[in-house]
């Protein structure tokens, strides 16, 4: 663990901002980086706890993930600002060289979910730089100039976020703002260590690290969001997680405990992204309370180690641009991920009368005569038609 730098005298995250851009560029080595992005004897703050890696052939490499994406889009931001403080928090760096630099965020990750956290949100009173050097110190022997230094950083790293002190005695993070994007940060650092993970993966190793306590939100914030989140980043549906930042009359709102008044546009926008997130999650658990598993073209079931279900909600008319499919459990069925992929790579057909299945291209796998459909699951059949004819004939 190494104390910050990003403090007031340099300009705080806003420097971190412009040092990424001067210095990244797509392919750029974690060591070209270093060189080009004009931080003086600082760099390493910028590289270690904040931007993510990969390794390619011994050599690090600055990972494209959402930290480096939102930061070459727009103008430096609070939804920025919150983005690198979950990052600096997160403890996840992604692949590195040396395996110690893989571990400097522990602290402050530690720091964050066992001190600062406490029933449902960041609290307000703890957020105090007495109550962080005593924690920091219970946990790290670091000499007392160091741990000034430190506190110091850290607690101007948050000042930055410009979160807002509730009469409840929490910080509204304004997660709906931010919150999604950084679910998304964390699966590209997962996938970056873990590639070829699946949903439940995602889901099971977000729960693991307690990302409600980094994004400041009760954990049923994160409980009914995590599983939409994590099939449609694999989904590549970035649309969904696209951040902005609060309106004044939100943050007014907020310091008085009151409601937040009525929406604007972009309000209305980032509750339609929200809702669609938790509603995919939805659909899942319908799927999975119904079939348990079970693929709906091979009859196969799959499960980990801990009997959870191991299965996919494969959309039948893709959503988004060109083919615009809903995004209801008429429009998902319950497959393996050996049958997703071979249903989205169009090696599968199901008539849409008969629900008959024909395994085209030679692959020789075993398969159910017909679809399999129980319960309430009632499978849109025009969605079938627009798969056959749009798709799979295309």
């Amino acid at each position: 663990m190494r104390p910050f730098s990003f403090t007031k005298n340099i300009g705080g995250f806003v420097q971190a901002y412009e040092a990424i851009r001067r210095g990244y560029s797509p392919g750029v080595t974690i060591k070209e980086f270093r060189d080009r992005c004009g931080l003086i004897n600082q760099e390493l703050v910028l590289t270690e706890y904040l931007i993510g890696g990969e390794v390619r052939d011994g050599v690090g490499y600055v990972l494209a993930d959402s930290i480096i994406e939102q930061t070459l889009v727009q103008p430096y931001n609070r939804m920025l600002a919150r983005l690198y403080f979950f990052s600096v928090n997160l403890n996840m760096p992604g692949q590195r060289v040396e395996s110690a630099s893989a571990e400097w965020g522990e602290m402050q990750n530690t720091l964050t979910r066992e001190r600062l956290y406490l029933d449902d949100g960041l609290s307000v009173v703890r957020f105090d730089k007495q109550f962080i050097q005593d924690s920091v110190a219970h946990y790290y022997d670091f000499q007392p100039a160091a741990l000034r230094k430190w506190v110091t950083n850290y607690y101007f790293m948050a000042e930055q976020c410009g979160f807002v002190s509730k009469p409840d005695g929490k910080l509204e993070t304004f997660p709906d703002t931010w919150g999604p994007l950084a679910l998304k940060l964390f699966f590209e650092r997962y996938m970056a260590v873990s590639p070829g993970a699946d949903a439940e993966s995602l889901v099971e190793s977000a729960l693991a690290k307690e990302l409600h306590k980094l994004i400041g939100v009760p954990k049923n914030w994160l409980d009914t969001r995590i599983e939409g989140a994590a099939e449609a980043f694999l989904a590549r549906e970035t649309s969904l997680f696209a951040g902005d930042t609060e309106t004044e009359p939100e943050r007014k709102s907020a310091e008085k405990g009151l409601a937040p008044p009525p929406q604007g546009e972009e309000a209305r926008r980032r509750e339609s992204r929200s809702n669609q997130l938790i509603r995919r999650g939805d659909n899942k658990r319908f799927l999975r309370q119904l079939y348990g598993g079970e693929c709906q073209i091979s009859g196969v079931k799959l499960a980990g180690r801990d009997g959870t279900p191991i299965f996919d909600c494969a959309h039948i008319r893709p959503l988004g641009i060109p083919h615009r499919g809903p995004d209801d459990v008429g429009n998902m069925l319950s497959l393996s991920p050996t049958m997703h992929r071979l249903f989205d790579r169009r090696c599968i057909q199901i008539d849409p009368k008969s629900l008959k299945i024909r395994v085209l291209h030679g692959n020789m796998v075993p398969h159910l005569p017909k679809l399999l459909v129980r319960g309430n699951h009632v499978v849109d059949r025009a969605n079938l038609e627009y798969f056959l004819s749009r798709i799979l004939r295309s």
